[in-house]
């Protein structure tokens, strides 16, 4: 009789382990549905735009961005003594107007010509630093801008730079 009443108690004891973690569990599950339920959207950051207005957003820069003409690519020897030095770079343009990229594509083989007659001016030295790169910049910037009429190049971006 002292096992009947000793396996009631155990059986007991299970069943109140099992209930209490099932409460456990039911509170626990509870609590999250309520913090995530009551959680405040995310503020999107200085700057961040919503999903929904993410094309308007690429159309925006597109905009700001200007027109943009890639030149094919150039490939020159580089004034140097004794040792054969190639570059090849390529060239993309912002313009300041529609109009301009008009004249960039009428005047194409006149600017690859003054390009090319920079370029290959330039000893490895010259081109090789962060300074150098700026400089030829520039002067091509200048170059380019003293042909045009309609309008004007705003920036020059190398998109491939390799001496060899």
């Amino acid at each position: 009789m002292a096992d009947a009443e000793e396996g009631k108690k155990g059986g007991s004891k299970l069943l109140v382990i099992i209930i209490a973690v099932l409460v456990v569990l039911l509170l626990a599950a509870g609590g999250g549905m309520f913090y995530f339920m009551n959680q405040k959207p995310a503020e999107p950051a200085e700057g961040a735009v919503p999903v929904e207005d993410e094309a308007a957003k690429a159309a925006a820069e597109a905009a700001a961005m200007g027109v943009t003409v890639e030149l094919d690519p150039f490939v020159v020897n580089l004034s140097s003594e004794g040792v054969d030095r190639y570059l090849k770079a390529v060239i993309v343009l912002q313009l300041s107007s529609a109009p301009a990229q008009e004249e960039i594509a009428k005047r194409g083989p006149q600017i690859k010509d003054s390009i090319i007659t920079v370029l290959s001016s330039k000893s490895p030295e010259e081109v090789l630093s962060i300074q150098g790169k700026y400089d030829l910049k520039l002067e091509l910037v200048k170059r380019i801008n003293s042909m045009l009429s309609t309008g004007v190049v705003r920036e020059m971006f190398f998109t491939e730079f390799v001496v060899q």
